[in-house]
């Protein structure tokens, strides 16, 4: 109820703080004024109780005022000066209002009220986090929710296996006796030859004569080569002989994804993501694995980080193929300017966010 006196013959509001009565014999500001009617007391002045703030982090509302004025009837004001910046840190938001609120509360911003800038995949934190029932915020200047952090590039692929290794013979293995040409098996007693002019396999002492296109003894594998002599022999140093053997080796690891860059917040600009670290070497004829995809990006304010990307696929080995790297993780969610109870918002400024 607004309070009048009556001053060189006309009625004027007393405003808040300006309502005195001497108390003691000193001049005190009345904060409640009762008039008795009817036989009961009614409230019909309240003066307002106001804080301003000075550069701060985690306000917690409720703490700014005596227990008695935060859950009474008295009317409370926040004031934020120009120039003046209230951050939130470890995504807790920058001013907290509790449900315990009697009363209003009014808050005037005409500085900079910032959520937390979300780190790599992560949310961007609230600005105002409330919880009560008759707040008005009044802006003009900044009110902002953090940039949701970038998502984490996905792994690279693992790289394919190898399976063989691939050698010329040597001598020790190769060589020609008249116009036949001998293969023999090192380490044991095993013989074979190649020689066009047999039609079927060939008896020989400890082995057989072979006309087929491989033969297989001491744990390799024996190609034969191209004719090289019109009389049916093979040349097999000289014209494509060449020897296997499986050795099993593993393809490479794949790469790490790169961060993702953080979110914009308080105190912190948005950053681009980095990028994935290079796959591994594989084994003798084994892929290398992939590399990580690179981070997404942060986001301004208020808005949702950026997806991380893919990591790249494994290089095939001579067994199998590389396999396909993972999905990049999403970037994180967008901070709200107000999150909670709804609140009455007078905006003159720029809000980042969503208002409750």
């Amino acid at each position: 109820m607004p309070f009048y006196a009556n001053d060189s013959g006309t009625w004027k509001e007393v405003t808040s703080g300006n309502y005195y009565v001497k108390h003691g014999g000193a001049w005190t500001v009345v904060q409640e004024a009762y008039v008795k009617d009817a036989g009961s007391w009614k409230q019909y002045y309240q003066n307002e109780v106001g804080v301003t703030l000075a550069n701060s982090t985690n306000v917690d509302v409720s703490s700014l005022f005596t227990s008695s004025v935060w859950t009474g009837t008295t009317p409370k004001r926040i004031t934020i000066p120009s120039g003046v910046t209230i951050g939130g840190t470890g995504g807790t938001a920058a001013m907290t209002i509790a449900n315990t609120l009697g009363g209003s509360l009014a808050i005037d911003n005409a500085g900079s009220v910032l959520g937390t800038g979300g780190a790599a995949g992560g949310a961007g934190g609230n600005a105002i986090a409330n919880a009560a029932s008759n707040v008005t915020i009044n802006n003009t200047n900044l009110i902002a929710g953090g940039g949701g952090g970038g998502g984490t590039g996905g792994a690279g692929g693992t790289g394919g296996n190898g399976t063989y290794e691939t050698r010329e013979p040597s001598s020790g293995e190769v060589y020609s006796y008249h116009r036949t040409f001998w293969l023999w098996g090192s380490g044991t007693t095993f013989q074979v030859y190649w020689y066009a002019g047999y039609s079927n396999q060939q008896t020989y002492t400890g082995g057989y004569g072979y006309t087929g296109s491989t033969i297989t003894f001491g744990g390799w594998t024996y190609h034969r080569g191209t004719q090289q002599w019109s009389s049916g022999e093979w040349d097999m140093r000289k014209n494509g002989t060449y020897r296997t053997q499986d050795t099993a080796t593993t393809g490479g690891a794949g790469g790490s994804g790169g961060a993702g860059g953080v979110g914009q917040g308080y105190n912190q600009s948005a950053a681009n993501g980095a990028a994935g670290a290079s796959g591994a070497a594989g084994g003798t004829s084994a892929g290398t694995g992939g590399a990580g995809g690179t981070g997404g990006n942060g986001s301004a304010y208020a808005t949702a980080g950026g997806t991380g990307g893919a990591g790249s696929t494994g290089a095939n080995g001579n067994s199998t193929n590389g396999a396909a790297g993972a999905s990049g993780g999403a970037g994180g969610a967008a901070g709200a300017a107000v999150s909670g109870t709804s609140v009455t918002m007078n905006n003159s400024g720029t809000v980042h966010g969503a208002v409750a």
